[in-house]
């Protein structure tokens, strides 16, 4: 008699994992496939920067390629065997942390409407080649109820690039 009772709780153990796995496994398994893409917008696209060296000076411009209008900075990374000395040029100021701010905002498709001027000085006679690389950042910029911009905030600078995925 006990053998028949464990029978029947084997077969109900049986039966019962069978209508449960099923439907399991046709939801993990189930798939669909689509053609096509879709351009994926992460921001709005960062400034683009346009450099070249012309006589131990570095020349900076800076287009701004987004949907809004952006302040911007930059800044540079050079060597300790040399010196950059921005040349005095209408629209960029020296700022704190090494940065040089372009003091207007830059509409869509604009650049800046003049150039970072930095000259460059080796403070050694040794022939060694650097490069002087500069790193520029955006932000959005705020406008006032008067229509005035308000001043940069630069804890919020533009990070994203805009992506568009293959099929």
């Amino acid at each position: 008699m006990k053998r028949k009772w464990l029978i029947l709780a084997a077969l109900a153990v049986v039966t019962l994992s069978t209508i449960a796995v099923t439907p399991s496994i046709a939801y993990f398994t189930d798939t669909v496939q689509t053609n096509g893409a879709i351009e994926v917008k992460l921001g709005d696209g960062k400034p683009k920067i346009d450099e070249e060296v012309k006589n131990m000076t570095k020349y900076v411009t800076i287009k701004n390629t987004g949907d809004y209008d952006i302040f911007v900075r930059a800044k540079a990374i050079y060597p300790d065997n040399c010196t950059l000395t921005l040349q005095k040029e209408s629209g960029w100021e020296q700022g704190e942390g090494g940065y040089y701010y372009y003091e207007a905002p830059l509409a869509p498709g604009k650049s800046t409407g003049s150039q970072l001027k930095l000259k460059i000085t080796k403070n050694t006679d040794l022939d060694l080649d650097f490069n002087v690389v500069i790193v520029q950042e955006a932000t959005k910029v705020v406008y006032d109820e008067d229509g005035n911009a308000t001043p940069a905030d630069w804890t919020n600078p533009i990070s994203s690039e805009t992506e568009i995925p293959n099929d």
